[in-house]
């Protein structure tokens, strides 16, 4: 028994790190192994053309990936796989079939996507017309006397062709303007329940005169802004 205490005990440090390094290494051989599995992963479809996806089944989708285990691992946690639909669907309208390839997917530069099941979805689709209307800035608490630009001052909204009442302006969200020093710079998101382009839009607001152009959009601004 003392012997064996004796050997058990000598070069002891020496016996904890070989067992460690033993432990690191089986880890990192297991996190690189290769190994191939399937998988079930929610999909988003996304428009590429003057079109917008109403609706599409199936929901989600079978992979059958081949990859290293960590990255396998992490394919559990994702909530969507997003993938372009080709922008020839805007010639059509209503439910549609779409082919899909293992290629329009991307789950990472370490997964290799083997299959997918089913081989195609059916999508509902939208078209759309593109429209152009001027920009109104929606301003809170607006001094007298001031000189209002926005760049661009116009914007392209993306309509449903079957659209009856088409908009005739959009608007910037709103931007609250008390005590602000002047001159001020914003950059603004734009408000509307349609795809628009661009998607921002600066708002100057200088001190001094105003031009023909400015006061319609800084009279807008104005009474909107401060309707509330």
């Amino acid at each position: 028994m003392k012997r064996f205490s004796e050997f058990f005990l000598r070069n002891l440090h020496y016996k904890v790190l070989s067992l460690i390094f033993a432990v690191l290494f089986w880890f990192l051989a297991t996190n690189k192994e290769v190994t191939e599995t399937t998988v079930r992963l929610e999909i988003k479809p996304i428009a590429t053309g003057n079109y917008r996806v109403i609706d599409y089944t199936p929901k989600k989708l079978t992979f059958l990936v081949e990859g290293y285990r960590k990255e396998l691992v992490r394919l559990k946690e994702l909530k969507e796989v997003y993938f372009k639909l080709p922008p020839e669907l805007a010639k059509e309208n209503g439910w549609v079939r779409v082919k899909l390839n293992k290629d329009d997917f991307n789950l990472g530069s370490s997964v290799r996507i083997k299959r997918v099941k089913p081989s195609e979805i059916e999508v509902k689709v939208e078209k759309l017309v593109l429209v152009t209307v001027p920009v109104v800035a929606k301003l809170k608490n607006l001094p007298k006397g001031v000189r209002l630009e926005l760049h661009p001052n116009y914007a392209i909204i993306s309509l449903p062709e079957e659209l009856k009442e088409i908009p005739i302006s959009v608007e910037t969200e709103e931007v609250d303007l008390k005590g602000v020093k002047l001159p001020a710079e914003f950059v603004v998101p734009l408000s509307s329940k349609f795809q628009t382009e661009p998607k921002k839009v600066k708002v100057v607001v200088k001190s001094g005169g105003e031009n023909e152009g400015e006061k319609e959009a800084l009279w807008d601004g104005r009474n909107k802004g401060n309707s509330k």
